[in-house]
């Protein structure tokens, strides 16, 4: 694992597709540790790290592709909940059942100070959080909403899966406004998931994509 802050650690990173990576992350919190998106299932030696670390009080997804059979080996392991958007359980059932469902309303003591965002669109239960660090930094968790993809920044829209272009650009909207000097995704192309931002770079990238998406709808 690596420290990017002094409160935030990230996994090894992990091949999901031909050129795509992953990594969770684990953001340190007195209220107990938070362990953000999915890891895989040979990666025991980042279990261990994270148990050093002071454990997983609760694993956030922020959406169904996370899934996977590590998430009961987690639950077990540090006796943690699993959290996850309301429209993903069904999706994420098959693995693991989440504890946990979470939206903008969201009040668990264990997420105080998370900021979680409905985000759908890439998939329909897709959530984002922000988090103010008491370092001062603020870090954007995009999930697959938005992501690096090389020099650039990607959306991905799977009909066939349940993807919405009209409403991840809704979602692209909400994210526009939300300064961070992090920008952290889950899935990734290239060599970091992980960007430090300026607001008006974000503001550029967001609308690049808005366009982008806008372009690619059906005229009728």
């Amino acid at each position: 694992m690596k420290q990017l802050e002094p409160d935030l650690w990230q996994t090894s990173r992990r091949s999901i597709a031909e050129r795509v990576h992953t990594h969770a992350y684990l953001l340190i919190r007195p209220t107990g540790n938070l362990l953000i998106y999915g890891i895989g299932d040979d990666q025991d030696d980042d279990l261990d790290q994270i148990e050093r670390l002071g454990g997983v009080s609760v694993q956030v997804l922020s959406h169904r592709d996370e899934s996977g059979p590590s998430l009961e080996v987690i639950r077990e392991r540090f006796s943690s909940r699993l959290a996850c958007g309301v429209r993903e359980v069904d999706a994420i059932r098959g693995d693991a059942e989440p504890d946990l469902t979470v939206g903008s309303d969201c009040d668990d003591p264990a997420l105080q100070g998370v900021e979680i965002l409905e985000t759908p669109g890439h998939t329909p239960g897709s959530i984002s959080f922000r988090y103010r660090s008491p370092n001062g930094r603020t870090y954007l968790f995009t999930g697959d909403t938005i992501f690096p993809n090389q020099d650039r920044w990607g959306t991905a829209v799977y009909p066939q899966l349940e993807s919405d272009s009209r409403a991840l650009i809704n979602s692209l909207k909400l994210l526009r406004d939300l300064s961070a000097d992090l920008v952290i995704s889950s899935a990734y192309v290239g060599d970091t998931g992980v960007v430090e931002m300026t607001p008006n770079e974000w503001a550029a990238i967001i609308d690049q994509r808005i366009d982008r998406l806008r372009a690619m709808l059906p005229t009728s």
